[in-house]
């Protein structure tokens, strides 16, 4: 069994390999559970996984905390700027020790708009206050705000100073910078209201139109700014291009609408759950002076529900009582994905206890809505997780799942290594297969293995003859290599050397090293090696009884002397099962093999005969996706090669698993850790051949349509591959979205091709 040390990295390394290439906020926790760092990521995957990579140059203090983790959660959200927010107002909450601590909200600024003056000013403030001034925000770091504002100016000449001017008397009024203003005006660049050139009611309009960008009426001016853009570039103007396109890209990042932080939002929960295997995985969201500051994750039972996809109302009423029941905190506002019989009932019962109303809706548009659907999302992910947490967990229950596994099966031994296979085809054409292996419970993706298929026809998929395929073009190596198990070499001892006669002769020549062969624990015979300097070694005898493993024996040979090539002097009668073997004749003998001339001498090269390291394993149990027929098709297989293996099928309608000779299903309880190590295999095998399917279809595509395009490039030619799936995909997508990937005028050509 793995060390605890050993034990804890897979476990983190298992989490990792799962973890959503999405926006969102990491927790890293210590073996007790205490919340350690909190961090943010555009991609939580990479960005996670960066912490336990082999860097030198890693702080001290990163170093020492990575040595602490135990365990990573994560909240995923819509984007980079609410992951910056949910970030900070955790760090607020939860003050993790290896987390710099901010005294204020200066990651993010609001534009402020002073409606309620005649002239109203737009600038940039770090806090909202109740001033009768509109607000937009939180967004992204100020330098892009203010990017964006300087492109608006150009297009609607708002005042940029933040002088409050009022209508009437500021003519009359001298003003330090009323030289400044002129200039401005002068330029286009201001409509002057500090020099009497433009009215309240004018100026307003010109305000109106930068409000109406701020409230996501800007489609517009995001159109003028993209076409501009393109004219640039077809006048050849690149550093103007250039610029404008990074202008759009903060005007797109300032419009995105945020959801985490919202002043509007007040105090909420925000309840939603993912129903599966008789589980609900629930998430509830804390919003308060409208900040998203926590996520609490809670597993019910359901008991069975064929129907994944029905949301049971009891059980949502039925955690809202046992949460609330418990609860310091009642919010006022609680957010539903769908009503209860127990609504009312539930607000007058938690309006009694908080001594205010609190209410409970069920939002079906606007910013509630998005953060119920955020919820549901998280609430999927939690239940992703909680299984892999299970399959990797660094306690006993992966230590249980194999130990329950070999006495439910009755297997000799623990089942340490799992191949399990499943086959993948679309409407019957492009038939693949996959073997996945699992070493000790864990995933060992190094040894997973695909297959495209030769059996079946395009249209006329054979499930059994597919599988039968996949085994045969697997257990091929798998007999020599459970021959070759049974074959040891070992270097001769005294009493061996005792009963070779020939061994006293060569004690002139130290170099002569003598090593027996055994197999299934009996000596077989001996071989006479001359070791030389350089790692150079030649067998000059091989006096043993039959074995028709000569391969191995020479492979062991020389992993044994630790040696990539062996010489053989090769008597007639061996000649043929040496070539058989992979050795090859040497045309010119090397000086320092001393031999006579009507020997032959071969070479094996290691190199030259390398064997998959995953198909020389010999695994302790093969699971099949599949029920009876599959686990049918597979017995047979077994027996044409002669191999007596522990093999199963789990099919996936009622998740019941069968063995060799049994119409009846094993009789396993559905929520067992063995249960769920089995369903890890069938998922993981599923996956792994959907996605070799999947990458067969794309490099089909490739060569298509798209290549007869002149100007496209095999990498643009990829990229659009990946982002529309298929030629028909590129094909219906819209202009403005292949535009993105290709520029505007390779996109026309490609539109007009297709």
């Amino acid at each position: 069994m793995l060390s605890q040390t050993e034990d804890k990295k897979q476990y983190i390394s298992h989490i990792l390999d799962n973890l959503p290439r999405k926006p969102g906020v990491y927790k890293m926790k210590s073996a007790d559970g205490t919340v350690i760092y909190i961090g943010k990521a555009v991609n939580l995957k990479s960005r996670v996984s960066s912490y336990f990579n082999n860097d030198p140059g890693k702080a001290a203090r990163t170093a020492s905390m990575v040595k602490q983790i135990a365990d990573i959660d994560y909240t995923v959200v819509n984007s980079e700027l609410e992951a910056l927010m949910l970030e900070t107002n955790l760090i607020k909450e939860i003050r993790p020790k290896y987390n710099i601590l901010m005294k204020d909200d200066k990651n993010y600024v609001y534009i402020k708009i002073t409606v309620a003056e005649q002239y109203p000013r737009i600038y940039l403030v770090r806090k909202v206050a109740k001033d009768g001034a509109k607000y937009f925000g939180p967004k992204t770091a100020a330098y892009k705000v203010i990017s964006t504002l300087k492109l608006l100016k150009s297009i609607f000449p708002y005042k940029n100073c933040e002088l409050a001017l009022d209508y009437g008397v500021h003519a009359e009024t001298k003003y330090k910078n009323m030289s400044a203003g002129k200039l401005e005006y002068h330029r286009a660049h201001c409509l002057g209201p500090c020099i009497s050139s433009v009215s309240p009611e004018q100026y307003r309009k010109t305000v109106d139109k930068v409000i109406d960008f701020f409230e996501g009426k800007h489609d517009e001016i995001l159109k003028q700014v993209k076409e501009t853009m393109q004219m640039a570039a077809q006048d050849r103007k690149f550093e103007l291009a250039a610029s404008l396109r990074d202008k759009l890209k903060n005007l797109e990042d300032i419009t995105k609408t945020q959801i985490v932080s919202d002043p509007g939002l007040s105090d909420l929960d925000i309840i939603n759950y993912t129903e599966q295997d008789g589980k609900a995985f629930f998430v509830l969201f804390q919003v308060r002076s409208g900040k998203l500051i926590g996520q609490e994750n809670f597993i019910f039972r359901t008991g069975e529900n064929e129907n994944k996809e029905i949301c049971d109302p009891d059980v949502l009423s039925a955690f809202m009582e046992q949460y609330y029941e418990k609860a310091a905190d009642i919010p006022r506002e609680i957010l539903l994905p769908h009503d209860t019989s127990e609504n009312g009932l539930i607000a007058d019962w938690l309006s009694g206890i908080a001594g205010r109303k609190v209410s409970i809706k069920v939002p079906e548009r606007g910013r509630k809505n998005s953060l119920l659907d955020l919820a549901e999302q998280n609430s999927q992910n939690f239940a992703k997780m909680s299984i892999i947490k299970w399959q990797g967990a660094i306690k006993n229950d992966r230590i249980n799942a194999l130990e329950s596994l070999q006495k439910a099966l009755k297997l000799e031994t623990i089942p340490k290594r799992i191949e399990c296979y499943d086959i993948s085809h679309f409407q019957g054409s492009g038939t693949v297969g996959s073997m996945v292996v699992f070493e000790n419970g864990f995933p060992k993706k190094e040894d997973y293995r695909h297959f495209k298929l030769r059996t079946g026809s395009p249209g006329a998929p054979d499930d059994f003859a597919s599988l039968a395929e996949i085994l045969e073009r697997r257990l091929k190596y798998l007999k020599p290599s459970i021959a070759a198990a049974s074959i040891k070499i070992r270097k001769a001892g005294k009493k061996d050397l005792e009963k070779i006669k020939e061994a006293g002769k060569s004690k002139k020549n130290p170099g002569k090293t003598y090593f027996i062969v055994e197999q299934d624990k009996e000596d077989r015979g001996y071989m006479r090696i001359n070791v030389l300097p350089g790692k150079k070694a030649v067998i000059e005898k091989m006096q043993m009884e039959e074995i028709r493993d000569i391969a191995t024996i020479i492979k062991k040979t020389a992993e044994k002397l630790k040696v990539s090539r062996i010489h053989i002097i090769c008597p007639a009668e061996r000649l043929a099962s040496l070539e058989e073997a992979g050795c090859q004749i040497v045309q010119k003998i090397p000086d320092w093999i001393k031999t006579t001339k009507k020997a032959k001498i071969l070479v094996f090269d290691k190199l030259k005969n390398i064997v998959d390291k995953s198909f020389s394993q010999i695994p302790n149990l093969i699971v099949i996706d599949g029920g009876k027929g599959q686990l049918s098709s597979a017995v047979k297989t077994l027996n044409r090669f002669s191999l007596k293996m522990p093999v199963i099928s789990i099919a996936k309608k009622n998740e019941e698993i069968f063995t060799p000779g049994n119409g009846l299903p094993l009789e396993i309880a559905k929520e067992s850790h063995e249960i769920h190590l089995i369903q890890h295999l069938r998922d993981e095998s599923h996956r792994f051949a959907i996605s070799y399917h999947k990458k067969l279809q794309l490099n089909t595509s490739a060569t298509s349509l798209l290549d007869t395009i002149f100007g496209l490039g095999e990498e643009t030619k990829m990229k659009l591959l990946r982002r529309f799936g298929s030629v028909t995909g590129i094909k219906n997508a819209p202009m403005e979205q292949i535009e993105q990937t290709t520029g505007h005028a390779l996109a026309i050509k490609i539109k007009n091709q297709l």
